[in-house]
């Protein structure tokens, strides 16, 4: 059997959730019979930091024309590639699909085809809004400040913006564009996209755990993971809490970092005092979900952009944990038919009726979550489908996934 070369493009070896796709995807695309996998990242070139390299990085472009030539993959699939790499990549994966034929995919991590910025968002007195669908392709969004550094920043990043559509075309280079949720699709098609597919990301939680039933509970402990950014809306969280008088809230467990951790430490000092707010720290994902399930009652996804897919959504529900999720974006639609999410908006009152729907939800003796379609070997599967590469895992594979989560079973016991 012909063996077909798949290459996987991805801005950073190890950053956030955009890197955990990539590495999975690198790994569940080995486990194919006939399937070899190389990848290419900053690990392949010396990083640069100046502008102009965030602009048009030539030593990316250049590093991934060396890897293409040597490599000659059937197959390329891009994740994130506009922030290290840059749109200079683009080019070379463009003019050598010309003359090696391979064909091309771009899993879309975030908004930067339809949107100034790439989180969706735009800035009222410098206060964060996530765009409404609606207003995509409309002028209005040129009148919009999709960036709080001031209106010459803003007016430089739109224009950077349709100089690299114009100059690349970025959606016109790819055969299928992947979108880890519909609210993404519906976007891109929005804005005269067609070539997309529907593919949910991955959880890195390989496998399911019953629900418990949680009777008689008032009080809850609220996990949030991930990076503590001004986009993940954590600030606007506690301070919603505290209008709400932390209203069946125990505690707040917060497991990650970031650039606003220590404005947060500071600002809400009493809270920590009191141990009504907790840092645990980033810790390794095979704690990381333990630690979670055995702290919280829920998890909180209150972010202040879109989003696009929050795994986190997922990975609650496969720990057999709600979410609570702020009624916007993609965090309002991914995964409806799971089952495990409780919406509620910015205002006090909303969130003392969602911790009360809270309540009434972890008292459900008979409460399942419906994850199938985001297990690693149904994402493998669909993905290899897609590319329309290999064969069907072998059974020692299916073993291992077996393995993994008899394993991850023993841990959260």
């Amino acid at each position: 059997m012909q063996r077909c070369k798949v290459l996987l493009v991805n801005d950073f070896l190890r950053k956030g959730g955009a890197e955990i796709v990539y590495e999975q995807s690198a790994r569940l695309l080995s486990t194919f019979s006939g399937v070899e996998v190389e990848r290419f990242d900053d690990s392949h070139f010396v990083e640069q930091t100046s502008i102009i390299a965030r602009i048009w990085n030539h030593a990316a472009a250049r590093a991934l024309e060396e890897t293409i030539l040597r490599f000659k993959p059937h197959r390329v699939l891009v994740h994130n590639y506009h922030n290290a790499l840059s749109p200079s990549v683009l080019g070379v994966i463009a003019r050598h699909k010309r003359s090696l034929g391979y064909r091309t995919y771009h899993t879309c991590h975030d908004y930067h085809l339809v949107f100034y910025n790439p989180a969706l968002q735009y800035f009222e007195k410098g206060r964060p809004q996530i765009l409404p669908l609606e207003a995509l392709r409309t002028r209005a969004t040129f009148k919009l400040r999709s960036s709080p550094k001031g209106l010459m920043h803003d007016l430089m990043t739109k224009a950077y913006w349709h100089a690299v559509r114009a100059a690349c075309r970025p959606a016109g280079i790819f055969d299928q564009i992947l979108c880890p949720s519909a609210y993404m699709q519906e976007a891109l098609n929005r804005c005269g996209i067609a070539n997309t597919v529907l593919l949910h990301n991955p959880s890195s939680v390989p496998a399911a755990l019953v629900p418990l039933p949680k009777c008689g509970k008032e009080r809850f402990n609220l996990a949030f993971a991930g990076r503590i950014a001004q986009e993940k809306g954590l600030r606007q969280f506690i301070e919603l809490a505290q209008a709400a008088d932390f209203k069946h809230i125990e505690s707040i467990g917060v497991y990650g970092e970031g650039p606003e951790r220590a404005v947060i430490e500071q600002r809400f000092a009493p809270l920590i005092e009191r141990g009504k707010l907790i840092f645990f720290g980033s810790l390794p994902q095979e704690r990381l979900f333990a630690e979670m399930q055995r702290f919280a009652d829920a998890v909180i996804v209150p972010s202040v952009c879109a989003e696009n897919a929050p795994l986190i959504v997922i990975e609650a529900a496969m720990l057999g944990l709600p979410a609570l999720v702020r009624d916007g974006g993609s965090m309002a639609t991914t995964a409806d038919a799971v089952g495990n999410k409780i919406k509620f908006r910015p205002e006090p009152d909303s969130l003392k009726r969602a911790l009360g729907q809270l309540a009434v939800h972890l008292s459900n003796p008979g409460r399942r979550y419906e994850v199938d379609e985001y297990l690693p070997e149904y994402y493998a599967q669909r993905l290899a489908e897609i590319m329309e590469i290999g064969e069907l895992p072998a059974r020692p594979v299916a073993r291992a996934f077996a393995a993994l989560r008899s394993a991850s079973s023993d841990l959260f016991r």
